[in-house]
């Protein structure tokens, strides 16, 4: 049975049309932990700035499976016309002949991939819970999802991503969760996730290959994938600015499964190059006049003032508030985390759960107002970075920055500055982000018409010219103090940057990395 005939349900959108859907999907969909992403904004404090970015994660949710499911198909049938053309068995050609489940699980994982993000959205990171405390409150019953989170390290939204879909696939009826393998799933949204039930090889005339290396680039991978397709249309149109647009036929018209080391990859052929640049560009462009607007980045940055704030007065804040469930009181630690991700939208956070945390600072109270009311902060500094000679490795070097905003902080302070009133906020950019451990492959021509298969990353040679950088230096100022940052004072934070700069390198390679 072909997978088309699953899709029986439809819902309408903006961006894509009319976006198909299985009785499965819609399981999982009107489920309270799904249907509570109508509440988180897809990006948190842009509606401050064009009024109608109201838009969610639930309907991005849905353009990536969408989108997903496009990519997959139209592999499907260039795989074929590659083949017809050049029959060297580098393609492999069974996409459209995939079995039912795979094409389910696959396009799960893309509907499901945001499900763990908290209100407010990154900034709320800052509350999440220990390892440690994972492994108390769910490791016995989720010790794959465990071991995913790193030592010393917060639980991050991804990992509570694979915690609800474990929860919402337990709630269904057995005949549903026969329909998948939901570990393939888990896997497909994080590869490094390890368990003996993910079984995702294909059984082809010359062996078994793997095809979780192609799943999992559909959704995530660099410099393009479904969720990056999906908010750069979908953010543009939302707030009116028409420069995330990008020709999509024509990046899925270069894009084919390739066959390599026991595995199948996402490829794209190398007279595709000229679509992937025009998306580099429209993400550029739509992150520089969009995502990094002043008065956004205002608001965010004085959100992590408060955060801090919180931190700072109450370093064991703990905002979950766990209770051991006992015989009288049957709410599991499961079923506690749920409730908190469901009644927690994003204004019910900023106006009652983060106003709670924050009873008595009276500083973060007012900045957390002023967040409330609109009133962002002055914009007392500005520097633009954009490194050169670059290749499409290099990337930021993460310390380099908060030294540097340590470095001015301190220098501002020991002029007599409130710290708890000003906040400095640096935002970067890099056009090939995540490229070291991307697993797509190009297709590169050869002087005799024929193809050879090379892996993404070690294309430098092809694809640095198009390799950009960036880094922004704000400062934002409550409005009592602005006035203290004069030309003296923005002289002094300017050249204490450069000179921090010259002894220390903005952006290095990760051509090392696994």
């Amino acid at each position: 049975m072909r997978f088309e005939q699953n899709l029986t349900g439809k819902i309408l959108d903006p961006i894509h049309g009319i976006i198909r859907l299985t009785e499965l999907e819609l399981a999982f969909i009107d489920h309270p932990l799904f249907q509570r992403l109508r509440n988180i904004k897809q990006n948190t404090f842009l509606y401050k700035v064009f009024p109608s970015a109201m838009h969610s994660r639930f309907e991005h949710s849905l353009g990536v499976m969408h989108l997903s499911y496009e990519i997959l198909n139209n592999m499907g049938v260039n795989a074929h016309r590659y083949e017809k053309k050049y029959k060297d068995n580098l393609i492999y050609t069974g996409l459209t002949e995939l079995p039912v489940h795979v094409v389910q699980e696959l396009r799960l994982a893309a509907l499901l991939h945001d499900l763990g993000h908290g209100p407010m959205s990154h900034q709320f990171d800052s509350f999440m819970f220990s390892k440690e405390d994972f492994q108390e409150f769910f490791g016995s019953d989720f010790p794959e999802i465990a071991a995913l989170i790193k030592d010393g390290k917060s639980v991050e939204h991804e990992h509570i991503s694979l915690l609800f879909i474990k929860a919402i696939y337990g709630s269904l009826a057995k005949e549903q969760q026969s329909e998948v393998n939901i570990d393939n799933v888990l896997a497909i949204i994080e590869k490094d996730f390890k368990s003996d039930n993910v079984c995702l090889d294909i059984e082809t005339e010359h062996g078994s290959l793997n095809i979780l290396p192609l799943l999992t680039s559909i959704i995530s991978s660099c410099p393009i994938d479904a969720d990056r397709m999906d908010y750069l249309l979908r953010d543009s149109y939302f707030s009116g600015v028409k420069c995330g647009i990008y020709d999509h036929n024509r990046l899925f018209m270069s894009m084919v499964p390739v066959q390599w080391n026991g595995g199948i990859y996402l490829a794209y052929k190398e007279s595709g190059l000229d679509s992937i640049v025009e998306f580099i560009n429209a993400r550029a462009n739509l992150f520089g006049q969009v995502y990094y607007h002043k008065t956004n980045r205002s608001f965010s940055s004085m959100l992590s003032k408060v955060c801090n704030l919180a931190k700072q007065a109450s370093p064991d804040v703990d905002l979950f508030d766990f209770t051991l469930p006992s015989d009288a009181e049957k709410t599991s630690y499961l079923e506690q985390i749920q409730d908190f991700y469901e009644n927690n939208s994003d204004d019910y956070f900023l106006n009652e759960q983060l106003a709670v945390a924050i009873q008595g600072n009276d500083v973060a109270t007012e900045v957390n107002n002023d967040i409330v009311h609109r009133k962002p902060w002055d914009k007392v500094y500005e520097s633009k970075l954009f490194p050169e000679c670059l290749s499409i490795t290099d990337v930021i070097n993460q310390k380099t920055i908060d030294d540097l905003k340590l470095a001015i902080n301190h220098m501002i302070i020991v002029q007599g500055i409130d710290g708890k009133r000003f906040t400095i906020d640096v935002m970067t950019d890099n056009a090939f982000k995540d490229i070291a451990k991307t697993e797509i492959k190009l297709l590169e021509k050869q002087l005799d018409g024929k193809y050879s298969i090379k892996a993404f990353k070690d294309s430098n040679e092809k694809l640095s010219r198009y390799q950009s950088i960036k880094c922004f230096i704000r400062i934002f100022a409550h409005h009592s103090i602005s006035e203290r940052f004069d030309m003296d004072l923005v002289g002094q934070i300017e050249k204490c940057k450069v000179e921090f700069l010259q002894q220390h390198s903005l952006v290095y390679s990760d051509s090392n990395r696994n």
